[in-house]
């Protein structure tokens, strides 16, 4: 197109140049490409707009180009053509201003609404000049199958070299590149110690939260690789927390398998700030590229399923049995309604130690059901559970004390040896700070001055450490006598006094309980007055139990026997008050545990039927007579005792 196309009117408005490069690493490396796009404001002075009616739009620098959604330039180039203040749009090619069709034709069609033009390097073309508007339209189609092309092309070659086991991405920390490209372990032992002290934890807790406290406990910190650019590759120590425990536990990389396509970006969310796709990760029977034994292990491949299986148990969701936690309801997350077949819950109250829990089936009324489908106090229930998985194991010969005793003492001894390792890093680490420090120049104050601080710093965290470690050995001193061993051999032989002792916790007792007992269905409405019980153990086996529902009253809190009677003993003679202080000097407590008051021995004697406590009169005067007397309140005083 002729120079002669642009008109005054063009001129009277703004030429705006697009900037855009679609990645940080294309605007930091591709210096050319940047370099020609800004150039691209000399062009707008040759064609004769004046310095001041030039702007640039370079807010979309290392942005894709794939959607306009996280693009605030394009979004702020189209609003300005649209309110008519655009005469030319300048860009190095199509593909600049947008990589999506849909995009590029909509910035064709308002420019062409409001008179505005678009040039590149080679020409300027009017939107609304029929042969410019299908160039420009087979520009953006040609741009838009350049994208596709480009992708394909590398997203085959990625493939094809991750099916090899060749196809080279960051290395979980634990593993390094060898000098052929393989994978090997880290040299450094303390990594390994530590990785490996993870999963020989999670080995014996079951649960990632419980591996996160041990950490702490222990004072022991994970080893983190850095994967920016700054410091990439550099090993750092962080406090343990659970989501770096879950990556570990969930990462198929310590098991030995080389995996690529564990996660799924094409789901609907997406990145508020960046636009990206925020990825899911996919089951594991539709991982791409899966080779086990790909490099040496941290742990076996049937551990690692293991591992996931114990995870996704341990989260209470989608029917599962979730973590033991600490209520006493013993049935929690493995209690099922016989009726309907929907997982019940659990409902605690205010006073635990006072009121037993409930199970309720609530997921029908919680979808919109008249009423709930049935509910029953958990203590009947949970005491014929605790009766059958007794007698269930009664038979069996707990032959467990010599273990107990080795693990005891192989955990602590794991434990001082982890302590001795960072305690090992952190003293390399302060003669390393030394060494730097003695090397520099002294009159050289400013670098000085730092190494010192840093060296200082060093030698706190070993004095911390070393602190910390002798009070931790102090406390693992432990070695069992003759006395010990015979008592926890007798213990173990006798699971009941182990169920019932009151050091094993609530949490203690539903681990043991889900050794072998897989599931609970009760049913509360068949039979009235009775509580259908089916327990379906690890084996496969169903047992059936019938138990009697509370009756009305059972169990509630009442008023010590002993001190209903003082109540009925001294009723005819005393006031309430009277009465309530003597209870409260014997020692005796109402029935929530309070001292008592005449409200308390008032409801007492009115439950029992004693009538009204005595309220002693004044005393008459000598001079008021029988009127004085006739004129005094009738005093009602208690009947005669009854029986408690």
């Amino acid at each position: 197109m002729s120079r002669t196309t642009i008109q005054r009117t063009h001129r009277e408005r703004l030429a705006y140049v697009y900037v855009r490069q679609s990645t940080p690493e294309q605007v930091h490396q591709h210096q050319e490409s940047t370099e020609r796009q800004y150039r691209l404001r000399k062009r707008a002075l040759a064609l004769g707009w004046p310095a001041s009616g030039i702007e640039i739009i370079d807010e979309d620098q290392g942005r894709s180009g794939r959607a306009t959604a996280h693009r605030p330039g394009f979004q702020r180039l189209t609003a300005q053509v649209s309110l008519g203040e655009v005469g030319l749009v300048l860009m190095l090619e199509a593909s600049r201003l947008a990589r999506n069709n849909s995009d590029w034709h909509y910035l064709i069609e308002i420019c062409g609404l409001r008179g505005t033009l678009i040039a590149d390097e080679d020409a300027v073309y009017d939107p609304r000049e029929p042969n410019d508007r299908l160039l420009l339209g087979l520009k953006g189609t040609l741009s838009e199958a350049e994208l596709f092309t480009l992708r394909t092309r590398l997203y085959a070659g990625r493939w094809n070299k991750a099916r090899k086991g060749l196809l080279r991405f960051v290395l979980p920390v634990g593993y390094v590149h060898g000098p052929d490209g393989a994978w090997d372990l880290d040299p450094d032992t303390q990594v390994r110690e530590r990785l490996a002290y993870v999963f020989a934890t999670f080995r014996r807790e079951g649960v990632a939260r419980a591996v996160v406290r041990a950490l702490h406990t222990e004072q022991l910190d994970l080893p983190v690789r850095v994967t920016a650019k700054e410091g990439y590759g550099t090993l750092l120590w962080k406090a343990p927390t659970l989501s770096g425990v879950m990556r570990l536990l969930s990462n198929p990389a310590y098991a030995g398998a080389y995996v690529y396509g564990r996660w799924d970006y094409t789901g609907p969310r997406r990145s508020a700030t960046t636009g990206k796709v925020l990825p899911r990760q996919r089951p594991r029977a539709d991982w791409s590229v899966c080779l086990p034994d790909h490099h040496p292990a941290y742990l076996s491949w049937e551990e690692f399923v293991q591992n996931r299986e114990r995870l996704r148990h341990n989260w209470q969701h989608d029917g599962q049995p979730g973590v033991p936690r600490e209520g006493t309801a013993l049935l929690q997350g493995i209690v099922y309604c016989g009726i309907c077949g929907r997982k019940m819950t659990v409902q605690h109250h205010a006073h635990r130690e006072r009121r037993a829990p409930t199970y309720l089936c609530e997921r029908g009324y919680q979808d919109g059901d008249a009423r709930l489908c049935q509910s029953m106090t958990a203590r009947p229930v949970d005491a014929a559970v605790s009766a059958a998985f007794l007698e269930a194991v009664a038979p069996l010969s707990l032959e467990v004390s010599v273990r107990v005793l080795d693990r005891i003492e192989q955990d602590l001894a794991t434990q001082r040896y982890q302590r001795d390792l960072q305690l090992e890093q952190a003293r390399y680490e302060a003669r390393l700070a030394q060494r730097q420090y003695d090397l520099v120049d002294p009159d050289n104050r400013l670098v000085a001055a730092e190494l010192e601080r840093r060296w200082n710093e060093k030698l706190a965290r070993v004095a911390h450490l070393e602190r910390a470690y002798a009070r931790a050995d102090q406390a693992a001193q432990w070695a069992a006598t003759v006395e010990e061993r015979t008592a926890i051999d007798t213990l173990a032989q006798d699971l009941p006094a182990v169920w019932h002792a009151a050091t094993t916790t609530a949490r203690e007792r539903k681990q043991l309980l889900r050794y072998a007992v897989a599931a609970v269905a009760l049913d509360g409405r068949t039979h009235p007055g009775q509580i259908g019980v089916q327990l379906q153990w690890r084996s496969g086996t169903l047992t059936t139990l019938q138990v009697a529902r509370p009756a009305p009253g059972d169990r509630s809190l009442k008023t010590p026997a002993a001190a209903v009677a003082l109540i009925h003993a001294l009723a005819p003679s005393h006031s309430y008050q009277e009465i309530a202080q003597q209870l409260n000097a014997a020692g005796w407590h109402s029935a929530f545990g309070r001292e008592f008051t005449s409200l308390h021995v008032g409801y007492v004697c009115r439950r029992q039927g004693l009538g009204r406590g005595l309220r002693r009169p004044r005393p008459a005067t000598p001079d008021q007579g029988d009127e004085a007397r006739k004129s005094a309140p009738k005093m009602l005083r208690c009947s005669q005792p009854t029986t408690a």
